[in-house]
């Protein structure tokens, strides 16, 4: 069978040259040649010769191009791709091969949710060989869904990312994806995940040690009145005014709120992990859980909302603290 496959990938491959070049009498043609190489590659994947098909695809691909037909240009190099990272395991091919497919796949003009797809493809296996890299891919791959008005069809691609970066502890970068989510849901006009992503950067600039700032996001999140009306402001408030007061079994309590479980993961289990400064040990409540009721003094059990004075401004604690800890277990965080 390999054999039969070999043979006639060879000869579709001579079909394909001759089609390429012409002759004195006619133009390449190349529509025709596309079709031989991709068949051949096809031929040369049975067969198990997996250099030889990824070098039939990517000339597939070039002679599409040659006819302005980019979706089946940027296909043919996705196979190519593909067939450099499962079966050759070579990523640096494949990184390189998933960049060109996201490229075609752009120029197509209509296949932009794909395009991202493929940067997101080079960003994922840049990850254990080159952060740097692999952080510039993603920032691509968000760009293109920011740029093609195609937000809707990326949040997940930006919670994805945010996770990777707050595995890698880098929270400053995971704040601005995460502020550049905020935008694309309220460009969309999506409320409900707006709400969650406001809260998430206001946790991503506690566990960074930025309160003052987190306060400031705040004030400045909560001059809407879906967000200062929710919980997530609510427990968001609350957090501030126990991390600006040193109480770690408030915060820690807080962490445990149902509203946490609809927030973002990797930031849900990020707040758990943040030590606050000159944290002081209260006795815990009779029912293990903080309540509202149980606010400091300068708090407002209604919520954020009456948090506010006319002036709009945020009735925080002390306005600069050290930088938050991050449990023993986790110092590799920051």
């Amino acid at each position: 069978m390999e054999s039969r496959s070999l043979k006639l990938a060879q000869e579709l491959a001579k079909d394909a040259q001759k089609a390429a070049k012409g002759s004195w009498f006619s133009k390449p043609e190349w529509d025709i040649a596309a079709q031989f190489w991709s068949k051949a590659a096809a031929s040369y994947k049975t067969a198990l010769h997996y250099e030889e098909a990824i070098d039939c695809y990517t000339k597939a691909s070039e002679g599409y191009a040659h006819t302005n037909t980019n979706y089946l240009a940027a296909k043919c190099i996705e196979d190519a791709a593909s067939l450099a990272e499962k079966q050759l395991k070579n990523q640096a091919m494949a990184i390189s091969l998933y960049c060109r497919a996201s490229d075609r796949y752009r120029a197509h003009g209509s296949s932009p949710d794909k395009a991202a797809e493929m940067m997101e493809k080079a960003a994922k296996l840049s990850e254990t060989v080159d952060i740097e890299k692999s952080i510039q891919l993603y920032d691509h791959a968000l760009s293109i869904y920011e740029s093609e008005d195609r937000g809707r069809f990326g949040i997940e691609a930006f919670k994805r990312v945010t996770r990777f970066l707050i595995d890698k502890g880098r929270l400053s970068e995971a704040v601005e994806i995460q502020t550049r989510l905020a935008a694309v849901c309220e460009q969309i006009n999506n409320r409900p995940e707006l709400t969650k992503t406001r809260m998430c950067i206001i946790i991503l600039l506690l566990a960074f040690g930025d309160n003052v700032e987190a306060g400031k996001k705040l004030d400045e999140f909560g001059q809407e009145m879906s967000f200062a009306r929710s919980s997530e402001a609510e427990i968001s408030d609350y957090m501030i005014q126990a991390y600006n007061n040193g109480d770690q079994d408030m915060f820690s309590d807080l962490c445990k709120d149902q509203t946490m479980g609809f927030i973002e993961s990797s930031v849900a289990r990020l707040a758990l992990k943040i030590r606050v400064p000159g944290a002081k040990r209260v006795a815990p409540n009779p029912a293990g859980s903080y309540t509202p009721s149980q606010a400091p003094a300068h708090a407002s059990p209604a919520g954020v909302i009456n948090a506010y004075d006319t002036a709009g401004s945020y009735a925080a604690g002390p306005s600069h603290q050290p930088e938050a800890e991050i449990g023993d277990e986790d110092d590799d965080l920051l």
